[in-house]
């Protein structure tokens, strides 16, 4: 299987968000949201896009458990390289990089952060005017939504969806060289739950399977030969 990244219809919407809050103007509102289940692709896609516009874009993955002190020097480690100790240089340091040499700053796994945690990038973007990009699962939406004061500075909103038929196909095809028929392609939707993970997975067996046969195409038969890999054990077979 070739190791490439599948530009998919909501990966363009994330990029286009990015492309605006980017262009914010100072003084403006700038923050980001992008969200959706776990395995939808938002971190592949995250550090694609920080990867390519690393001059504008870092990327911090939060980090379990984190207090203000460690989510503030990781964010300086990026900008700078620096790690304060104390959490009013860290900010002040923040701050005067991004004023400096504007950024936006993606926050994966941003469902992890505790609402004052939250506040503190709330004050980085005011103070900096630089936009901050959220990425999580559901749950920050939802708590997002709840605190006005944050909701009100929020101008883009991006969803990361679960896999449907035409992203098996275009995978199949780009990653695989395998065309993917139109009832394969949706038992495979049906089997990996929305995930692109168990997708991956997926199309690596079948792959397997189509050059053991010398096949170039997935048929529904093959899909649903698969092994259930997630089925719970049954008492017959502990």
């Amino acid at each position: 299987m070739k190791n490439i990244f599948i530009e998919t219809r909501r990966v363009a919407l994330f990029r286009e968000a990015v492309k605006v809050v980017l262009d914010t103007e100072k003084g403006q509102p700038g923050l980001m949201v992008v969200w959706g289940f776990a395995g939808m692709g938002k971190t592949e896609a995250s550090r694609k896009l920080a990867v390519e516009k690393h001059q504008s874009v870092v990327y911090v993955r939060v980090m379990q458990d984190w207090t203000p002190r460690a989510m503030l020097a990781a964010i300086c480690v990026e900008l700078n390289g620096m790690k304060p100790t104390r959490v009013e240089l860290a900010k002040r340091a923040i701050i005067e990089e991004l004023e400096r040499s504007p950024k936006l700053i993606f926050m994966d796994e941003a469902d992890r952060l505790n609402i004052s945690l939250v506040e503190h990038l709330r004050d980085i973007h005011d103070e900096s005017g630089a936009p901050i990009a959220m990425i999580g699962e559901p749950s920050l939406y939802g708590s997002l939504t709840a605190r006005r004061r944050i909701w009100d500075r929020v101008t883009q909103v991006v969803e990361f969806g679960p896999v449907i038929t035409d992203d098996v196909v275009m995978f199949g095809m780009k990653a695989c060289d395998l065309k993917v028929k139109a009832e394969a392609a949706a038992e495979l939707v049906r089997r990996c739950q929305g995930s692109f993970r168990l997708l991956y997975h997926l199309m690596k067996d079948l792959e397997r399977q189509a050059k053991a046969n010398k096949m170039d195409a997935v048929e529904l038969e093959m899909v649903e030969a698969l092994p259930d890999r997630r089925k719970a054990p049954t008492k017959e077979s502990r």
